[in-house]
Parts: structure tokens; C-alpha cells; sequence
């Protein structure tokens, strides 16, 4: 019985040793991949960027300037900064693909227009967040409305706006948010989904009220 075991441990540490020995191959190789495309991209001339149709700020949709109260006030100066700047949504795109997308003379230049996206993304949840403290839900889901579309990164906009939409009794709009939220990206994607299932569960019985509440 001894020598079967022995055997058997024997193909298993063969077997683990190739298992180690093609997975270090194709580190290095994915290595390899890499700094050669790196190289490239560092050589890539400067693109045209002059036709980019960056994003719209839509300060004129939202209450910019309603409510007396500090706190908004700073966050929508924060928001009235932005709107001057040019963003664009470059979160899934790597420093490399920046660089063979717009050329390297243009790099400083995208990774500012990556950096005011995220800075616009911040911005939204914490506006609508002071919205809905003061019990402002339709505006404040116009707000996470917008962060949606422009594809949002941030977990709490899909959150804040299916509490919006609980409040308002609309299950539907969850629903269709939920849908969305399926092609989340983020690392939070379970923990998204699991707050919309939730409010799901607890909506279900005012679905035949939607319409009424549109």
C-alpha cells in the first residue's frame, strides 16, 4: 500500500510543478505584453481631440441655488465649477490606453478630464444626499439620474436612488434600476444588488399603485 501512496503523491507534486511552471510562463509572457505595449503607447503621437463631445453639466435641470443652506451652497459651487470643465467618463481606461487613444501629448490633458469626471461623480451623491435631507426626492432623482446615465462608478448613486425611488412608491424604476445595475463594474456590485432585491421585496404590495404615483 506503501508504494501506490508514494506513487500517487509522486504524479501530484509532477503534476503541481507543471501547474507552477505554466502559470510563471504566462506571467512572464503577460509581462512581456505589457511593457511592449507600453512601449508603443509611449511612442504614439498626439491625436486629434478637437471634436470630443465631453459631458454636460445640467445645472439648469436641478435646484441649483434654491435652498439657503451652506452646505449646498458649497457643493453647488462645486458643481458650477465643474460645468466649465471638460469631462469625460475614463474610468475602465488604463494610463496606457489613454496614451494609444489620444496620443502621449495629450495624456496630461486626459487624465485631467478623467480626474473632473470623478470629481463630478463625488459631487453628484452629495448633492442629492443634501437634497434629500431636505426632503427634495424628485429633485435629488433627477440628480442620481444623471449620475447613472453618464455611468456613474459610485455605489451610493445607484443606492440613494432606489431609496428615492421606494419613497416615491415605484417599484418599476427599481426595477429598471436593478437591470442596470447588473452591468456595474464596481466591486460593490452584490452589495447594490442586494439593496435593490431588498427594496423589491418590500415594494412589491404598492406595484398596482405605480401609475397613480408617476
Amino acid at each position: 500500500m506503501v508504494f501506490p501512496l508514494l506513487g500517487l503523491i509522486l504524479v501530484g507534486m509532477v503534476a503541481l510543478a507543471l501547474r507552477y511552471r505554466h502559470l510563471n510562463k504566462k506571467i512572464d509572457n503577460d509581462k512581456e505584453d505589457f511593457y511592449e505595449r507600453e512601449r508603443r503607447a509611449n511612442s504614439t503621437l498626439a491625436k486629434d481631440i478637437s471634436n470630443i463631445k465631453y459631458l454636460t453639466v445640467p445645472l439648469d435641470k436641478w435646484p441649483i441655488g434654491q435652498i439657503d443652506d451652506p452646505d449646498i451652497k458649497a457643493i453647488e459651487d462645486r458643481l458650477k465649477a465643474l460645468s466649465d470643465k471638460d469631462i469625460l467618463n475614463l474610468t475602465h481606461k488604463t494610463n496606457t490606453d489613454l496614451k494609444e487613444e489620444y496620443g502621449v501629448p495629450n495624456f496630461d490633458k486626459m487624465q485631467q478630464v478623467g480626474d473632473n469626471f470623478n470629481d463630478l461623480t463625488v459631487a453628484i451623491v452629495d448633492y442629492a444626499n443634501e437634497l434629500m435631507l431636505h426632503n427634495m426626492y424628485d429633485e435629488a432623482i433627477t440628480v442620481l439620474e444623471y449620475g447613472i446615465v453618464i455611468g456613474t462608478d459610485m455605489s451610493n448613486n445607484y443606492t440613494m436612488l432606489a431609496d428615492c425611488y421606494a419613497y416615491k412608491n415605484q417599484p418599476r424604476r427599481i426595477e429598471t434600476l436593478r437591470t442596470q445595475a447588473e452591468n456595474y463594474e464596481g466591486i460593490m456590485r452584490s452589495s447594490i444588488l442586494k439593496h435593490l432585491d431588498e427594496l423589491l421585496e418590500n415594494n412589491t404590495t404598492e406595484t398596482e399603485n405605480f401609475d397613480a404615483n408617476e
